[in-house]
Formats: structure tokens, C-alpha cells, sequence
């Protein structure tokens, strides 16, 4: 549900007056809304909540999420510290904590990546591809999980197989600097369609191709489709014409490429890097091949050796 205007105003007025709680129930909203809201707002801790009791939404959510999150995570939403934590777990009888702060479990993580704990083929091609997955048992049950120092050394080296876009910022707790850039890179790939072609698509881009005045590039923000995917399409209906092409006889400058390092090391895709180089997205790409063939820049992946 969308925060509206009244509703960030009376947070903001009463963060550090009322407890959360009071907040979340004079709002009709979760405990864990008004604290991620508070958050993205910078209102900082709330005071009011010194030495305060716990109160039975709290012991819910510490309960169900105990040995799922990370205990900087659990720690943050309830705006307590790690020590609070452990000893109310105790009281709980929750038993030892499965990640101790290091581990989260493997469906968590998916979650937490994809919104859900995603398909059983991504997990095992993650796995297959070096995800560092281990077996944890805890009163009898065994569970996968992840040491998250390792995963972010392992996610760090395959960037472009993991879409960051819909991870909530240190979700996971500590969060290394290179994720920064590398998620606004991923949400800016948002902006382009992925699901099946519509009709009306279809049509259009036969429209577009008829006129023969627009390239690859003005064609893909027109469509909100990667250059690729517009290049497919094309191949799928049998379609015969094609984008005016850019020119391909201007040197690259050093300035160019320069842009594009930067913004191949910050997680970029070349369908973004034409909002600040003015070439096409197939000639950003071949750019970026020819750097990692010179070693100008290294692959994003053992697995991927191009962009």
C-alpha cells in the first residue's frame, strides 16, 4: 500500500514521541512498515522506544524469522540491539541461532533476491556455478545455508548472473560498497520489458522498421525493449527490414571509453550505457568484448566471458 503525504507527515511528527508500535496501530499498518518507512525517510532510532517492553508483534516476527535472517537484520527491523535480541530469543526458548549473525539460509536468500525462494533450476545453477551452499542441522532438522562473507565474494565475481534490483538495502545485513551501484544498475534495467510480445507491440515495431528512419537505439526506447530482444523479435515475425544503422566509422574516443569502463564496473548493461554515450547498444557491446580480448577490462564472471 502507498504511503500518502498525511501518512509521512504524522511519522515524521511523532518519531521519537510514540513508540512504533503506537504508530503503526494509529496508521493500520505492521510494525515493520512504519520502521522500513522511517528508515528511507532518515529519521534515525526512535527514542521513545528506550529500555521499552516487548510486545507481542515483536516476539512474533523474532520468532519466526529466528536462524532465517541474519541477526543484524532482526536486530534493525525491531530497532534493537544484537545483545536484546539473543536474550529475549533465550526466554523464548528459540534455541541456538542457525546463522549466529553469519548465515542465512538458502530459501531466505532467494526471497530476499528474487521475492520468492525461487525455481529449484536457478538455485541449482547457482550451485553449479560455485554458490556456497552448506548443510546446517539444528534439533534433528537439517537446512541449507550460506555463509554470507562467502556468498558476497562468490556474488561479487558472477554480477550478471544475480539480478540485485528487488534486494532491500542490507536485508542481509552489512552489505559490501560494490552492491551499491551494481542494484541502481540492475533498476534501471527494470525499465525494459521481458515478458512475451504483445500484438500491439508487434505491430508497432513493424511501423517503426517501415519508416526507415530509426535505428536500433531509438527503436528500444520507444518499445521499452533491449536492442537484443528488438533483434529477435525481428528474426521470429521474418521481418525484412531493418533499423537505419548508426555510423560505424567514428573512433571511439578516450572520453568514451573512459564512460564505459566506469560503467562496466559499476554493474551497467550497454541498453543503459547509451543514456551517456551516443552509440547503440550492439556497439557498446562489441566495445566491451574487444577490452576484455585486450585486457582493459576483466569478465564479470568465469561463467560469462562477455557482457
Amino acid at each position: 500500500m502507498e504511503w500518502t503525504y498525511k501518512e509521512e507527515e504524522y511519522l515524521i511528527q511523532n518519531w521519537g514521541k510514540k513508540k512504533t508500535q503506537e504508530i503503526a496501530e494509529d496508521l493500520g499498518r505492521t510494525y515493520q512498515s512504519i520502521y522500513n518507512r522511517a528508515r528511507k525517510l532518515g529519521l534515525g532510532t526512535n527514542k521513545a522506544h528506550k529500555n521499552r517492553p516487548w510486545t507481542k508483534e515483536e516476539e512474533e516476527f523474532l520468532s519466526e524469522y529466528w536462524g532465517l535472517y541474519s541477526m543484524e537484520h532482526i536486530a534493525n527491523t525491531l530497532n534493537r540491539t544484537a545483545t536484546a535480541i539473543q536474550v529475549r530469543a533465550v526466554r523464548l526458548g528459540l534455541g541456538p541461532f542457525l546463522e549466529s549473525g553469519d548465515y542465512v539460509t538458502l530459501n531466505q536468500l532467494m526471497v530476499e533476491l528474487r521475492g520468492s525462494n525461487g525455481c529449484s533450476y536457478t538455485i541449482q545453477q547457482w550451485i553449479d556455478k560455485g554458490l556456497p551452499v552448506k548443510t546446517k542441522k539444528v534439533k534433528g532438522s537439517s537446512f541449507k545455508v550460506v555463509n554470507l562473507d562467502d556468498f558476497w565474494k562468490w556474488a561479487e565475481k558472477n554480477r550478471t548472473l544475480i539480478d540485485f534490483s528487488m534486494l532491500e538495502e542490507n536485508a542481509l545485513g552489512k552489505e559490501p560498497q560494490w552492491l551499491k551501484d551494481q542494484r541502481k544498475a540492475d533498476i534501471k534495467m527494470k525499465k525494459f520489458k521481458r515478458g512475451p510480445w504483445t500484438k500491439a507491440e508487434d505491430k508497432r515495431l513493424i511501423n517503426l522498421l517501415r519508416e526507415f528512419r530509426w535505428t536500433y537505439r531509438e527503436i528500444s526506447e520507444k518499445l521499452n525493449r533491449t536492442e537484443g530482444a528488438i533483434k529477435r523479435r525481428m528474426l521470429d515475425l521474418g521481418l525484412k527490414e531493418r533499423p537505419v544503422r548508426m555510423s560505424n566509422h567514428n573512433p571511439w574516443t578516450k572520453e568514451e571509453e573512459e564512460i564505459v569502463i566506469e560503467l562496466y564496473n559499476k554493474g551497467y548493461q550497454p541498453d543503459i550505457m547509451t543514456q551517456y554515450i551516443n552509440r547503440s547498444a550492439q556497439a557498446i557491446r562489441g566495445k566491451i568484448e574487444r577490452m576484455i580480448r585486450g585486457g582493459d577490462l576483466e569478465p564479470r564472471s568465469e561463467f560469462r566471458k562477455t557482457c
